[in-house]
Parts: C-alpha cells; sequence; structure tokens
C-alpha cells in the first residue's frame, strides 16, 4: 500500500503537535516546584508597566519550531514580569496570532497559574506553528523564515499606544525576501546601500515617511537560525544596516543572534537595562544612490574581471555563439559608472536598480579593492552573443577630460577586453535621451568578440 506525500505531511504535523503538547506539560510540571512563590515574592505595587511583542516568520523550519515554542512557552509561564503585555504577530503576513495581559498580582508569580490562565494564547501559538504557510511563488527566492521587517514596523506603528515603549524580539531570517519586491531582497550576498538610508518610502521598501518610526527608545532583539551569511563580511554588512535602519526608526537593536537563550534572556530584560550597542556605525552622508551592493563568496568569484593582465596570445572569436556570458567594467578613478545590459531584445535589463531577471543577475563589488571598482552583469542562462546589447553610464562624479575605464567579457572560456571612453567631464545621475548621449557610450560586443572580423574572413 502507497502513502502519498499529503498523508506524509499529516503525520509530520501530527508529530510535531504532540511535541509541542508535551513541551506544555513538561513546563507545567516544572511550574509546581514554584507553587509557593506567589506568597513569598517582592512587593511588586511600584513595577512600571512593561509590552513586550514577538514577531514571527510563518515559513519557519520545523527542526526548530519545537525550540521556538518551548522558548515563548517558558518566557510566558516562568519569565515576563507582572504588570505586563505580551502580542505574538506573524512578522510576514502581518496578523495576530495570540495576545495576553499579566496583571500587577502576587498570584501571577505562580508559573502554575500562568499556565492554567494562557492556556488559550499557548494553543494560540502551538497551531500557528504546526500549521504548513504557503509561501509566496518567485525562481529566485526560498522564503526560508522570511520577516518582512519594514512593513512589520510599519504594522506595529499603526497598532501602538501613544508615546509607548516596547521591546520586540523578532524570530527568522535577517535576509529580507519579498514577492513584491524582488528587487530589493537580502539573499545571496546582496545587501541595500546607505542610499535607501536617505531615500523616501516611495523610492524605496527600507525608505522613510514621515509616520514610518515606532516609539522612541523602543529596542530589538534578533534570532535567526542556521547560517546564513555568505562570509563575515556580508554579516557585518547587513547587521550593519539593519542597525542604522532600525536607528532611523527610533529602535536599538540590541541581540542580533543565532542563540536562542541568549536572546529570549536579553529580551524579558526591561528596556533601561539594556546595554548600547558596541558599535558606532554612522549612515554616510555621501551615498545617495538607492542600490543593491553585493559581497561575493571569495576572490576568485570575478578574478576574470580583476586580473591586472589578460591571458597570453591573440584573442581569437569564441567558438559557439550560444552560450553564459559575463559582462564586466572598471576603473580607477573617484567616479561612479554603471553598467546596464539587456541579452536580447525585449528581455529585461539589468542594472544597479535590477539586479535580478530570469537570464542572470548584476554584480556591483563591495569589497573595496585598493584603487579599482568594477561591477559586472552575469548571465547565468545561455545567450546569443549577437543579441546582446551593453552600455555604460557616467554616473556620478567629476573627471575634467572625461571617464576613462575598461570593459571585459567573459564568454566561451576566453576573457575579452577593449577600453571605454566616456567625454562627458561630470556625471548625469543615470538620466537618458538624445541630450544625455556624452554621459552614455555603448558596449560593441560583437566587435570586442571578433564576430565582424570572422564574419570578414569568412565573406572572403
Amino acid at each position: 500500500m502507497t502513502t502519498t506525500c499529503s498523508q506524509v505531511a499529516g503525520k509530520n504535523v501530527e508529530r510535531l503537535r504532540r511535541r509541542m503538547l508535551a513541551a506544555v506539560v513538561g513546563l507545567c510540571a516544572l511550574s509546581l516546584s514554584h507553587s509557593n512563590s506567589d506568597a513569598a515574592g517582592p512587593d511588586i505595587s511600584d513595577q512600571p508597566a512593561s509590552r513586550f511583542i514577538i514577531g514571527l516568520s510563518p515559513f519557519l523550519d520545523n527542526s526548530v519550531k519545537d525550540e521556538v515554542f518551548r522558548g515563548i512557552v517558558r518566557l510566558v509561564v516562568e519569565d515576563l514580569p507582572l504588570n505586563s503585555t505580551l502580542a505574538i504577530y506573524d512578522a510576514f503576513e502581518l496578523k495576530t496570532i495570540t495576545q495576553l495581559s499579566l496583571p500587577n498580582s502576587r498570584v501571577f508569580s505562580s508559573p502554575k497559574t500562568r499556565a492554567n490562565q494562557f492556556a488559550p494564547a499557548i494553543r494560540d501559538l502551538k497551531l500557528f506553528l504546526a500549521e504548513a504557510h504557503h509561501k509566496p511563488t518567485n525562481s529566485h527566492l526560498s522564503f526560508a523564515a522570511a520577516i518582512r521587517l519594514p512593513q512589520f514596523l510599519d504594522f506595529l506603528a499603526e497598532a501602538r499606544a501613544a508615546n509607548s515603549q516596547f521591546s520586540v524580539l523578532l524570530i527568522g531570517s535577517p535576509l529580507y525576501q519579498d514577492a513584491k519586491e524582488p528587487a530589493f531582497s537580502m539573499v545571496d550576498g546582496y545587501f541595500p546601500s546607505d542610499g535607501h538610508l536617505h531615500a523616501s518610502r516611495e523610492e524605496s521598501v527600507f525608505g522613510f515617511s514621515g509616520d514610518s518610526a515606532i516609539a522612541p527608545s523602543s529596542i530589538l532583539h534578533w534570532i535567526y537560525f542556521g547560517d546564513p551569511w555568505v562570509n563575515d563580511l556580508y554579516r557585518e554588512k547587513v547587521t550593519r544596516f539593519w542597525t542604522l535602519y532600525l536607528e532611523r526608526c527610533g529602535t536599538r537593536l540590541v541581540t542580533f543572534t543565532g542563540d536562542s537563550t541568549t536572546a529570549l534572556q536579553s529580551f524579558r530584560q526591561p528596556i533601561k537595562a539594556a546595554a548600547a550597542s558596541p558599535d558606532h556605525w554612522t549612515v554616510d552622508a555621501t551615498q545617495r544612490k538607492i542600490e543593491m551592493l553585493r559581497v561575493s563568496r571569495s576572490v576568485e568569484f570575478a578574478d576574470w574581471l580583476t586580473r591586472d593582465t589578460l591571458p597570453a596570445g591573440a584573442q581569437v572569436p569564441p567558438t559557439t555563439m550560444v552560450g553564459p556570458m559575463k559582462i564586466g567594467i572598471r576603473w580607477k578613478e573617484k567616479i561612479d559608472l554603471d553598467l546596464y545590459a539587456t541579452p536580447r531584445p525585449g528581455a529585461e535589463t539589468l542594472y544597479f536598480e535590477h539586479v535580478r531577471s530570469p537570464e542572470g543577475y548584476y554584480y556591483k563589488d563591495h569589497r573595496s579593492s585598493p584603487g579599482r571598482e568594477y561591477e559586472f552583469v552575469g548571465f547565468e542562462s545561455p545567450v546569443d552573443v549577437r543579441e546582446v546589447e551593453a552600455s555604460v553610464n557616467f554616473y556620478k562624479g567629476s573627471c575634467p577630460r572625461g571617464a576613462h575605464g575598461e570593459v571585459r567579457i567573459e564568454f566561451d572560456g576566453r576573457i575579452y577586453g577593449a577600453p571605454i571612453f566616456i567625454p562627458a567631464e561630470q556625471g548625469n545621475l543615470g538620466r537618458s535621451g538624445q541630450s544625455q548621449q556624452a554621459f552614455w557610450t555603448p558596449i560593441p560586443v560583437r566587435q570586442m568578440l571578433k564576430l565582424e572580423q570572422s564574419a570578414n574572413r569568412a565573406g572572403r
């Protein structure tokens, strides 16, 4: 007798529910050892009210759901202070999961009392974690443990009381993903430039409007699972961006860790007890360009573009006209050049504001290579080299004698190179049109690959 996929999924959900039920029973049993705490507790009449908020990803992996459930239940029945409230939300779909309030009453110092009183809220949490939530569909994004932080903060801002302060705990991936805003997704080494921190909300999902900040002096703790980082530099860049972003929202990022125990212990502390961040990052006031930068996995990732010399021997035409291709530009001056590339007529153009397409991706160096900057477009799906179109824009900066650089193409196992020159003496911020031609130069793809030379020889 065969077993269907739905039957297997049903069994997995049932096992998860049983484990969660066992966790509740265990915590209630543990509470018996504290049965006298309500008679011996300190005077709590003067404790200020505290507000706690938890934002959960609906797409947590099943392997961590039990840990998350146990941690939150222990927080409810043992650790939350009296005279406090807790609200738990879906931080992707922006929905309420459950809410509860601990009165300023000594009887609620007893974990047994809390476990009984808040059983409905614990059940709501259990059902949310046990449910198999449907992820958005996008070929480039997985939405694993995804949270939509900007939208979640907007959601909290609408729900908060005037001048209230609260502690927020996020449980989910630190890499932003959104099917409606795929160009801003923080996966595969991408992270936002500081230009987003200067932008309006209309210009960027990470931008700001007048009412986008939550209450002053609020603090935020963030738990993620696994290792979502390309490397240590990527972790630093993402941590820095969220720290600065949250500061703009009137919120301090206190904990950012894969250790749930540490984050939960920090989360339950009063706001005034939170330590200041040891990092003193500041927003780069000169960086106004709204773009997604990328950290590569290794230096060899762009060796074809960063190496100083091309392979020895004369460049010859490729042996095929169709295949994967990379087009890159590099330059030395303190200016900003931008690459635009389209695989065929009618296809999506890749550039700094559109970093992914069905055919490939756009990459900009952010390793601060000494004396040289670069960016490139990689067409991972095979393209016909005779249809590819590319150009370079002098975006920002000043060069009295025009902008100089180099373009390189990697195709069919060969590397082709050629100089580029833009006659304009300063950038035009990407404007296009007949009057802007001096700020642009086309990349002669066919000429660089020696296709015209090959055609002339064939015609003789």
